[in-house]
């Protein structure tokens, strides 16, 4: 199996859609001439890209009265809410515990992510580097003060994603006490 085959974008959809249909893995990966962890990889890669995107495949409907719906479009309106789809997609996130990222926090979160990706491509040469030299019986191929600088850069790394972590805890408390005001005031027929 060739090492470091790197699979085209052509070859990633047909291993998605095989994988769909049910194809066996180490089947895939010797098709391909990859590692079935390439396969997993990409199989999961993919459905990350999915859940990102925001593709939506499943559909909810509920038949109410007319002074429900006008309640429920005007609150929406109140809110800044363009669409009825898009306020009940706030509130089902809302109540699932998932925060719905405003414009700050989506700018935050991406700031974030291009720097974790970054510190990550870091770390993947780092360990390679490693890999090497434990495979040639040498010594890590740095100082001691290059080591200094990669415990401080996995320091970061944890630092950042504890930010993280308070950042969506903090909106996701303001989103569910929203939500819960909200849902409060529709059960009990106020506006």
């Amino acid at each position: 199996m060739p090492k470091g085959r790197i699979l085209t974008p052509d070859e990633r959809l047909v291993i998605v859609r095989e994988a769909a249909k049910g194809a066996d893995v180490k089947g895939l990966a010797l098709r391909f001439g990859v590692t079935r962890r390439t396969i997993h990889y990409t199989i999961k890669r993919e459905k990350d890209r999915r859940r990102d995107t925001g593709v939506r495949t499943a559909a909810a409907s509920v038949t109410v009265t007319p002074d429900e719906i006008k309640a429920f479009d005007a609150e929406l309106a109140r809110h800044g809410f363009d669409s009825r789809a898009d306020g009940l997609r706030a509130l089902m996130q809302a109540t699932n515990g998932i925060f719905v990222p405003d414009e700050h926090l989506a700018n935050e979160l991406a700031g974030y992510r291009a720097a974790l990706n970054r510190v990550g491509n870091n770390i993947t040469q780092i360990a390679r580097r490693l890999n090497e030299a434990k495979k040639r019986g040498m010594p890590a191929p740095w100082s001691d003060k290059q080591y200094e600088e990669i415990r401080a850069l996995a320091g970061m790394v944890l630092e950042m994603g504890d930010q993280i972590d308070l950042l969506v805890r903090r909106r996701n408390a303001t989103m569910t006490l929203t939500v819960t005001n909200v849902l409060r005031e529709f059960a009990l027929g106020t506006q």
